[in-house]
């Protein structure tokens, strides 16, 4: 064949493979019932499909995903990926929900016409969907779950300055030893730690998954779970937004100046919390993942597919509904719908982010095939929020 002909070979084949995603693992999944198609609409302009991959990658490490570094899990097929969540070794307990959640998808009316769902719809509705977010990641079912399997909180922080609550904050840490013991409980309520009023109203947890991840869970006075917080009480609103708050790291207080006589004080409490990261970090090293937590900015690529479809521009919804951008201005300003900016995407530039931007809610009945209803907040406590896997 000649020197020339056996490079041109080894290219093609090259080209092949790389045309082809993760290899030959995703082509031939163990469980049918955990892969599904996913559809993906440019969100703005130097979105690449490696961007997509990472952000995949991390939205499925927030839900609890393994994601072993030498797994096939996405595999492309031009602007169509396929994801096989057994090879993506999500949560053990959480693989019922996780077919359920698919079935649900795969069962609409956009993935049977379009060949695939959107993948911000996805991550939106995995991610950032309270009742979704809960199964999928295995969260204990009641704060009595909770407390019967996580140790009990050894050292109390009372935070008076709150940049999260309203009013009071009161800290239950747990023993720390390894990342099991890496806990913390934070209570929101009414009255005064310092006067000894303080009556709690509400439960935010945060513990560690085997994957290196935070896993955070509200619950009521009662113990059941809360899709989000009373924003009365607190600006925590759901786990979607206690994620994006904390990225991947345990945060100090950033206000609290007051100690209070029987808790730790607010350096103290810093210590606890650079000692905790610390031995979070070590057990990170230990991971052989797709994700990179020394990349610390490659979460942000999650947040983009996720927010960029719930706040979407005029010409990410032609693509996605693949309509001409007139057609779509068209009915756009029949509903004379409101836009507004945002400067989380702002930076992403082009038309397809920045300040012409819709409300999800307020677009999707346009639609020219019905969709499976998203929350009305991709962070905040909505006013409505989908339960899939009731």
């Amino acid at each position: 064949m000649g020197t020339r002909g056996s490079a041109l070979v080894v290219l093609m084949v090259h080209a092949l493979a790389l045309l082809s995603g993760c290899g030959a693992k995703a082509f031939a999944p163990k469980d049918p019932d955990l892969v599904i198609d996913l559809r993906w609409i440019k969100s703005y302009p130097r979105e690449t499909q490696a961007d997509v991959n990472t952000g995949l990658y991390w939205a499925l490490s927030f839900l609890g995903a393994r994601l072993p570094a030498d797994a096939g899990i996405l595999s492309w097929r031009g602007e169509r990926v396929s994801i096989d969540l057994d090879a993506a070794e999500v949560v053990d307990s959480a693989r019922p929900a996780w077919k359920q959640y698919l079935r649900v998808l795969k069962s609409s009316d956009e993935y049977r016409r379009m060949g695939g769902i959107d993948i911000g719809r996805f991550v939106l509705l995995a991610l950032c969907s309270s009742n979704q977010y809960y199964r999928l990641t295995g969260a204990s079912p009641s704060l009595q779950d909770f407390r019967a399997t996580h140790a009990a909180g050894v050292q109390h922080m009372a935070i008076v300055q709150s940049g999260v609550s309203h009013g009071n904050r009161l800290i239950d840490i747990g023993p720390g030893k390894d990342i099991k013991g890496t806990t913390f409980l934070a209570y929101e309520g009414s009255g005064s730690i310092q006067d000894r009023t303080f009556s709690p109203a509400e439960v935010e947890t945060l513990e560690f998954m085997e994957n290196g991840q935070l896993r955070f869970a509200l619950y009521d006075p009662q113990g059941h779970l809360m899709r989000g917080t009373d924003p009365k009480l607190t600006m925590a609103g759901k786990p979607s937004k206690c994620l994006w708050c904390h990225e991947i790291r345990l945060q100090p207080p950033f206000r609290n100046v007051t100690n209070v006589d029987g808790y730790l004080s607010t350096r103290e409490f810093a210590d606890v919390v650079k000692t905790s990261m610390q031995t979070v970090d070590e057990y990170r090293r230990t991971l052989k993942s797709k994700v990179r937590f020394d990349r610390l900015n490659d979460h942000s690529y999650a947040e983009y597919l996720y927010q960029s479809f719930a706040e979407p521009s005029a010409g990410r919804l032609a693509l996605e509904w693949n309509l001409p951008r007139e057609q779509v201005d068209r009915l756009l300003r029949e509903r004379n719908l409101s836009t507004h900016g945002d400067h989380e995407l702002a930076g992403l530039g082009g038309d397809f982010v920045g300040e012409h931007l819709y409300n999800r809610a307020d677009v999707d009945s346009l639609a020219p095939y019905p969709v499976i209803q998203t929350p009305t907040s991709s962070r905040e406590s909505s006013k409505y929020e989908p339960d899939l896997l009731h």
